[in-house]
């Protein structure tokens, strides 16, 4: 059985477990059990609710506080020795050295990183990031073991973003005709900075609402969504989507997005679908450079500095306009996604960890 170790809620959003959920089906499908190990029932419900149709994925609450990890160790590695785990896998950015010490004697560990600040003692190191050579891994990595004294595998790049099968798979919906052209709005789980309603907001001061077809993403755990939908109820051409299960049919029948630099990036990228980013976390500054410099994307602006989230509306209205406009510069942002990734990293990653039992 292998097992998984991640978190979700208001603070930390929905990103780590979502992309673990997607790791896990791949490895049900590859023909091993998965058990999700959270540290409070905020984070159960979430795995639950978006893996309650596979029975073979089950989650055990810890009863730790999700800040302090090293406080859960004698629970976790009791769990891991009862439930005869083969390999773990741990997403979070609250880790320690320690935390990876006291476990990696009982089975090999897999840990998610975005940061690369420290090397931590484990069997595979995961960075599916584009920016990755940025942080130097060989150099930081270099001598560091996990399991029974193995050196660390370090998997790298956008081969091995954990995309959901849709993405990858071809989509018969693909290129249904429309009158307007359709914005996708998305900001990932939580949208603490309430960029979905100031996006739509701005959209109606731009006079952008009566020109496209907007798609609004409301995620599980949204603040705001009573104003969204008062807001869609006003305006014909706005709709709010909750509990989206065909992303990649949705973003494939959109010609422009509207989201923050997180995962879904990585998804607009492997559809092909041209974006105007927004910043709102600090470990997200090298996807900045990146994705800007891939040809399809745009960047807005930083919600997280004060005072710069009513410039970046202002610049996400600007660049919208300007790109419903000229249609040949849309054209050939969508032509520069292609070929970025194949979205593909779950099947990768599922076999690394299987074949680490």
């Amino acid at each position: 059985m292998i097992g998984i170790r991640a978190d979700a809620n208001r603070i930390i959003a929905t990103g780590h477990v979502m992309r673990c959920i997607t790791i896990a089906r791949e490895i049900v499908k590859q023909g091993e059990p998965v058990t999700f190990f959270v540290a409070d029932e905020e984070s159960r419900e979430l795995v639950e609710l978006y893996a309650s149709d596979n029975p073979r994925i089950e989650t055990i609450v810890l009863g730790s506080n999700w800040q302090d990890m090293e406080k859960e160790l004698p629970t976790l590695r009791r769990e891991l020795e009862d439930r005869k785990i083969t390999a773990l896998l741990v997403d979070s950015y609250q880790v320690t050295i320690r935390y990876f010490e006291e476990l990696k004697d009982i089975c090999p560990i897999a840990y998610m990183d975005d940061l690369g600040k420290e090397p931590y003692p484990v069997d595979i190191l995961i960075n599916y990031s584009g920016y990755y050579e940025m942080l130097g891994y060989d150099e930081l990595y270099r001598g560091i073991s996990g399991h029974n004294a193995k050196q660390t595998k370090l998997l790298l790049g956008l081969s091995y973003a954990p995309l959901r099968e849709q993405f990858y798979q071809e989509d018969p919906h693909e290129g249904l005709g429309k009158d307007k052209p359709a914005i996708l709005i998305a900001s990932g789980g939580a949208d603490m900075y309430s960029m979905l309603f100031g996006v739509v907001k701005a959209f109606e001061e731009h006079e952008i609402t009566d020109r496209a077809f907007i798609k609004v993403v409301a995620g599980s755990m949204v603040g705001d969504l009573d104003e969204l939908e008062s807001f869609s109820s006003k305006h014909r051409n706005v709709e709010i989507l909750k509990n989206v299960d065909r992303m990649a049919e949705l973003m494939r029948s959109c010609d422009l997005a509207v989201a923050a630099a997180g995962t879904m990036l990585t998804e607009c990228a492997a559809v092909g679908l041209p974006v105007i980013f927004y910043q709102v976390a600090d470990n997200q500054k090298f996807n900045v450079s990146f994705w800007q410099g891939t040809g399809g994307m745009s960047f807005a602006g930083d919600v997280t500095k004060e005072g710069d989230r009513e410039e970046t509306l202002q610049n996400i209205c600007a660049q919208v306009k300007a790109l419903l406009m000229d249609k040949e510069k849309l054209s050939a942002m969508k032509k520069a996604l292609g070929g970025v990734t194949d979205g593909r990293g779950a099947v990768r990653i599922a076999k690394a960890l299987l074949t680490k039992n």
